[in-house]
């Protein structure tokens, strides 16, 4: 019991740490730099601040640390990267810190705590894939080949990597040559096969593995020039690594790890009077998607709203804009055609339903967890975690249908049900040690 308590306030300190970072960050470094991009500082009353940070802070007070499902580390993702800034950043941009945009707040406070109690729900029995070992692996391997296939025909084969300020050069490159078939390939590759192959190589020991997932993020990041491919590893290290000794810590590890992160960006910012780490790695990951919530919230609420018209509605509802959500915010409150103001799953749903958008598109997401998770119950807990990362971390900047067919999440389920992890001795959660998986 002490233990437990010590747990719990060690999780309450290091979000409270988190946001306290965040705010410092944000008001000093992000909003005088980007108040041009709608990152202004209308300076809230205190008392709003503090309202907002309780609210960010309350769902520390029950979130289970300790996991065991994909689903839970899936909510720590969501809880410190859209949640947090949802809640405490829109107050900097909003004329009325008090307005109705609360209701939203609270919708995704609700949402956040319907993905909490799936996360608890008994998992259902599912049997495993018939398919042998054999036909699996050989699957993988002619997958990995026709993406490779389609993006070198497209793009070429070449691995030149630029640094962060040059790579809006690359994007638009990328934009002029790319077509859907490739723009697939590249995001199933980056999201979810490199991803598969780095933890699969992590936990059997086996550095070719790691060597060619590494290598296939490295030429994505060459071609598209997202700053995301590069960070993917990095949060799949990050994650991995807090899921040592079982998950019994994760979300401690987590937490403080996140507070680390974005602290000492924001520290090698102060001490050489630059932007440079908390731009890339807090403003645009972090605090942006935050402030676009608002900006959604705003349009959607005065606008007819999408139905999802744009998407697999198309055929059922007349749409009434003639581009997607978030390249109207970027056209409106950006000025820029090209621009996708990309926010995250609840500024979608809002977009698309209102506010019961926001509760039903969190409420099939609790759903589908919790059928992964009733896969994961049968495999490699870490492999399990690894497929769904990325695909996952695409709710905090792009919408719900995208999420789920284009980023991956539908893959991620597929493929942990086909590769059956459970045959060859990891290091979590093995449930049979009968023979090597291989790839």
């Amino acid at each position: 019991m002490m233990q437990l308590r010590i747990g719990r306030v060690t999780v309450i300190a290091g979000i409270t740490l988190y946001i306290m970072i965040l705010y410092v960050t944000y008001i000093n470094l992000i909003s005088p730099a980007y108040s041009y991009y709608q990152l202004i500082n209308l300076h809230p009353p205190l008392w709003i601040i503090l309202l907002s940070s309780f609210m960010a802070v309350l769902p520390s007070f029950w979130s289970d640390y300790r996991v065991d499902r994909p689903s839970q580390v899936i909510y720590w993702i969501l809880y410190l990267f859209a949640y947090i800034p949802v809640v405490i950043i829109p107050d900097f941009i909003r004329e009325d810190p008090l307005d109705s945009f609360w209701l939203f707040k609270l919708s995704v406070f609700i949402s956040l705590g319907t993905l909490c109690l799936f996360g608890k729900i008994p998992l259902i029995p599912i049997k495993n894939s018939r398919l042998s070992t054999s036909v699996v692996n050989i699957s993988l391997f002619l997958y990995m080949f026709i993406l490779y296939g389609v993006i070198i025909q497209t793009f070429g084969f070449h691995v030149n990597p630029v640094s962060f300020k040059d790579v809006y050069g690359v994007r638009e490159v990328f934009r002029s040559e790319a077509s859907r078939l490739s723009g697939y390939a590249i995001t199933w590759l980056s999201k979810i096969m490199d991803m598969f192959l780095i933890a699969i190589g992590m936990l059997k020991g086996q550095l070719l593995l790691i060597f060619i997932g590494i290598f296939g993020q490295a030429y994505v990041y060459s071609i598209t020039g997202h700053k995301s491919v590069v960070l993917s590893v990095c949060l799949l290290f990050m994650v991995l690594f807090c899921l040592r000794n079982k998950g019994q810590t994760f979300g401690i590890r987590f937490t403080w790890c996140m507070s680390l992160f974005v602290g000492i960006a924001l520290l090698m910012d102060y001490s050489n009077n630059t932007i440079t780490f908390t731009e890339i790695f807090t403003r645009r990951m972090l605090l942006l998607p935050g402030a676009l919530s608002s900006l959604f919230f705003d349009f959607f609420s005065t606008n007819p709203k999408t139905y999802l018209g744009h998407s697999i509605f198309h055929f059922f509802v007349e749409y009434p804009y003639n581009a997607n959500p978030s390249s109207i915010i970027g056209f409106v409150y950006f000025g820029s055609e090209k621009m996708s103001a990309n926010a995250n799953m609840w500024a979608d749903g809002y977009s698309a339903f209102g506010y019961a958008g926001v509760i039903v598109f969190s409420l099939l997401l609790a759903v589908i967890l919790w059928i992964y998770d009733s896969i994961a119950q049968n495999r490699n807990f870490m492999v399990s975690v690894a497929l769904m990362v990325m695909p996952a971390w695409s709710l905090v900047d792009s919408s719900f249908i995208i999420a789920l067919i284009t980023n991956g999440i539908f893959i991620a389920i597929a493929l942990n049900y086909v590769y059956r992890s459970d045959l060859w001795k990891g290091k979590v959660n093995v449930k049979s040690e009968n023979t090597s998986n291989a790839i």
